[in-house]
């Protein structure tokens, strides 16, 4: 078993493997929010990698007129183009779709931009900020159905990855 194990994290390590995501917990006046994001890709090459992440959210709304919660899953393959490196940063772009499941029904497809920044051989805090692209409605992003484009802080996103 260990010898297969060893072997298994030999062979990832040299095809590039990551695991990571994203998490956040959100308590207001009148709305608690909780996402939790795991997220798997392999790195094709240096500039090319394939990934996905799985989103499940929930939300609770209360106030004096309103009450409701909401409990979704997002799908989100992706694959992510990296056009700089320096050093320790590089820049990327994430193209690829989200498919809202629940109480998140909807479909978004278009491209993130981000930056990643390695905090060591195996650790890479990423940044997300904005979206590009086609959204159909309210159940993903919160958005009305169109076509455009969104750069701003509140669409923001960090996420921590370990590459095997």
């Amino acid at each position: 078993m260990i010898a297969i194990a060893t072997l298994t994290g030999m062979k990832a390590q040299d095809l590039g493997f990551w695991v990571g995501g994203r998490t956040s917990l959100w308590s207001g006046d009148s709305k608690t929010s909780f996402t939790l994001a795991p997220e798997a890709g392999f790195e094709i090459t240096p500039q090319l990698t394939i990934a996905a992440s799985l989103a499940l959210e929930t939300s609770h709304f209360d106030n004096s007129d309103f009450e409701d919660d909401y409990v979704g899953v997002i799908l989100n393959p992706y694959m992510r183009y990296t056009f700089f490196k320096t050093g320790i940063v590089s820049g990327f772009v994430d193209g690829g779709l989200e498919v809202g499941l629940g109480d998140l029904d909807g479909l978004q497809i278009g491209f993130k931009p981000g930056i990643a920044l390695s905090m060591s051989r195996r650790f890479t805090a990423v940044l997300h900020f904005g979206f590009v692209g086609y959204n159909d409605g309210e159940g993903i992003a919160g958005r009305s159905e169109g076509i455009g484009f969104d750069l701003s802080g509140y669409r923001s996103s960090v996420g921590i990855y370990y590459s095997f």
